[in-house]
């Protein structure tokens, strides 16, 4: 069933359009600055071999890098916050479900645009260029492995508080409830902030074999936001989302990589399972979006 929920109104917000995106982006600039510093003066006294040191870095980044510039332009810009990013309200349950679904429904056809994404190489004068890119990748995931400890219940634990929930919450107030919202708010077509929002959100991560996917999935989440008109159904899909990835490699630490597994499931000779994913996230989706909020 669809319910109204009514929106910010120009007289409700302060400074004008160009000055509320200008602000934002100088908020988020200085918290990169900030949790750049902090990050060399934790790794120079620990080492970058320190789980202990990363783990509070990456904490750091979302509070200084995402959190803080979200609020801070949400309070500068309006008197209701909280409305600008969609804190108020809460997600109904059958919407919730059908949300969080779509995360696991999908795997399978978005292990084939992660592939379709990685397969992708150029020759001549950018050969150099992608290169560099696969290294910065490489150096990602490598970081993201030391992250995950020695495997134990307890590093299971910190992880999924880390890297699931504080990361999902985060982002999604820095790129749906404020970055989506300026743009909504200031005269862009919400389609069109959805998708520019999903596109620096991908940018963002430096992350080009990861491009596409990590693109569609923020749109997603954008959509989300749309729908429901609460910030906690997408913050709670992509923490899902990354939860789920935690914990697989934590067992596949444990216990070695079975032959399908969450990063392959849907390609070579399981391609079947790929196109039933695709039919049945559309599905999913649109399921969602007759839940949603007006």
């Amino acid at each position: 069933m669809m319910t109204t929920l009514p929106d910010l109104r120009s007289d409700q917000l302060l400074l004008s359009r160009r000055s509320r995106i200008i602000l934002f982006i100088c908020l988020a600039v200085l918290g990169y600055i900030i949790t750049g510093l902090f990050t060399t003066l934790l790794l120079l006294k620990f080492g970058g071999a320190s789980v202990k040191a990363l783990r509070i870095a990456a904490i750091a980044q979302d509070i200084f890098a995402m959190i803080a510039p979200a609020v801070i332009t949400a309070v500068m810009v309006t008197r209701l916050p909280a409305q600008l990013l969609e804190l108020r309200g809460g997600v109904r349950f059958p919407m919730a479900v059908l949300a969080l679904s779509v995360i696991v429904i999908s795997v399978p056809a978005m292990n084939w645009v992660i592939k379709l994404n990685e397969s992708v190489s150029f020759t001549g004068s950018l050969a150099p260029l992608i290169d560099a890119m696969r290294s910065m990748e490489d150096n990602a995931v490598a970081m993201i492995e030391k992250l995950q400890g020695s495997g134990s219940v307890g590093d299971l634990f910190v992880n999924i508080l880390i890297l699931g929930v504080a990361a999902g919450i985060s982002e999604e107030l820095f790129f749906r409830g404020a970055l989506q919202r300026l743009l909504s708010l200031g005269g862009m077509k919400a389609h069109t902030a959805i998708w520019v929002s999903a596109i620096v959100f991908s940018a963002v991560h430096m992350q080009f074999f990861g491009f596409v996917p990590r693109m569609l999935l923020g749109a997603y989440f954008g959509y989300l936001l749309l729908w429901s008109r609460s910030i906690w159904l997408p913050a709670a899909a992509h923490a899902f989302n990354n939860t789920l990835y935690v914990i697989a490699q934590w067992c596949y630490m444990r216990d070695g990589e079975p032959e399908v597994n969450v990063n392959n499931v849907g390609l070579d000779d399981t391609w079947p399972i790929a196109i039933t994913s695709v039919v049945a996230t559309a599905v999913v989706v649109y399921l969602v979006y007759k839940n949603r909020r007006k």
